[in-house]
Parts: C-alpha cells; sequence; structure tokens
C-alpha cells in the first residue's frame, strides 16, 4: 500500500479514535445544584435541572451557561444563579443563591416584590409571608403589566428608574446593601420626572432630583454622607436635598 495512503488512514482513525474517546471522556456524568445561601429555601433539584437544559451525556463544550442561567432564572424568580461551572473532565456544578425581596410597588390590586437589581420575584396580594421584612415601599410609579411579568427586570428607560438604579448602587458602595437598605429607608416615592424622596426610619427625607445637573448616583452619595454625620438633627422630621448653588443643604421643610 501506498505509504502516503497509509500515513493518511492512520490520521483519520486517531482522528476518529480522539472523537469517540472526548465524547465518552468529556460526556456530562453529574450534575450537582448548590445554593450558596444560608437561607433554608427549599427548591426541586430535578426541575432546575430539567429546566436549565443540561442533559447527562451531552459534552461539556456544549453547554450554553448564558441560555441555562436565564432559563433558571425565568422559571425560579427568587433564585439567582451565580454561575456554571465546567469541572472538567465531565462534570456540572450549578452555583445558586437566593435573591432579596427589598422593594413592594403596587401591581394592579396585587403587590410586586422586588430585589436590588429590580427584578419582580414575587406578585401576590397578601404580605404576610414578608411580615418579618421591612420592605421598601415605592410609590408614584406604576408598572406596565403588559410588560413586567413575574421573573422579568424592571428594565424601564425612564428617567426615574434611571435615578433609582444610580440610588441603589450608590447605596452598596456606600455598604447599604439588600436588608441594610430597608432597615435605612422605609419608602421611596417618585414625583414623575422631578424628584425622588426617599423618607429614611428616622423620618428625615433625602430629596433626590432626577434631572439636576449631577447624577441621582452623586447628589445620593453626598445626601448619605451628611445624614452620616448628622448627630442630634436625626431626630427632626427633615429634609435634606441637593441645591444646583449651594450643594447639599438641610432645610425643615420640603424644598
Amino acid at each position: 500500500m501506498n505509504k502516503r495512503l497509509i500515513i493518511i488512514f492512520a490520521c483519520i482513525a486517531i482522528f476518529v479514535l480522539t472523537l469517540v474517546v472526548g465524547a465518552v471522556v468529556f460526556s456530562v456524568s453529574d450534575v450537582n445544584i448548590l445554593l450558596q445561601s444560608e437561607e433554608n429555601v427549599s427548591f426541586d433539584k430535578a426541575k432546575i435541572l430539567e429546566t436549565s437544559g443540561i442533559k447527562k451525556g451531552q459534552s461539556v463544550f456544549t453547554i450554553n451557561s448564558e441560555k441555562a442561567s436565564a432559563d433558571i432564572e425565568k422559571q425560579f424568580p427568587k433564585l439567582k444563579v451565580v454561575k456554571i461551572e465546567r469541572v472538567f473532565p465531565n462534570k456540572v456544578r450549578i452555583h445558586l443563591d437566593t435573591r432579596t425581596a427589598i422593594f413592594k410597588i403596587n401591581y394592579n390590586d396585587k403587590y410586586a416584590i422586588l430585589d436590588r437589581e429590580l427584578k419582580i420575584i414575587d406578585i401576590t396580594n397578601n404580605l404576610d409571608s414578608y411580615s418579618q421584612i421591612d420592605l421598601v415601599n415605592i410609590t408614584g410609579y406604576t408598572l406596565n403589566q403588559e410588560q413586567h411579568k413575574l421573573g422579568d427586570f424592571v428594565n424601564d428607560h425612564t428617567i426615574d428608574i434611571k435615578a433609582l438604579k444610580e440610588v441603589i448602587t450608590k447605596l452598596e458602595v456606600k455598604g447599604v446593601v439588600n436588608e441594610k437598605i430597608s432597615a435605612t429607608f422605609e419608602s421611596f416615592e417618585f414625583v414623575t420626572n422631578e424628584k425622588l424622596k426617599m423618607k429614611t426610619a428616622l423620618g428625615i427625607t433625602f430629596v433626590i432630583k432626577t434631572q439636576a445637573n449631577k447624577s441621582a448616583g452623586e447628589q445620593c452619595e453626598g445626601l448619605y454622607d451628611k445624614f452620616c454625620q448628622m448627630g442630634s438633627e436625626r431626630e427632626e422630621p427633615i429634609f435634606i436635598s441637593y441645591h444646583e448653588t449651594n450643594g447639599i443643604v438641610v432645610t425643615p421643610n420640603e424644598p
């Protein structure tokens, strides 16, 4: 036989063998679903695995982590996919965490419960299950029920929502995260396309102008710093706001 043909057949055989071995070695044999939260949350691992679309026997290289994460989070609104990890050669780990309920907002005759990413993690007309949580009440803003369903993110590109997202991000930079937000504030009120009023549990109100020359996040940072510097003034129902000329001001009446 021609030497060249022998080499070609040998290469083909090696290639086929590699494919066969690879198909066996890198086929998913085990999927572990791990919850990273300390909360005692019950969930159906079999249902989560089914929703992910990850199947035993498929190649670890064909797993679409982005789609699997999105499908899980849509089907299980109270769960967050931290990451989907390939453990070579043939194992997969789905790392999950629970979403923390922070806000409540009117949703027709019910309430939509939101987390810090403004994801709708629950829709309910009975808040008994949240009686141990001081949810921050959001008023002055209406969810579009045709656009916002359970498991969706409130992604409206409005001045109000843009300001709210900036405020949440800045509060987290200041260490006010998840439960600390609801421990610090009792309500957020929008005055459409004008300002966001954030009332603290102490009765002090932050007033953020949504169309000022300084961003909502920058205003929030200044207001919060001023709030932290206060002493006995915290006992009075005062207003802290941003003034275009005078910067951060404290007044007894709403500006």
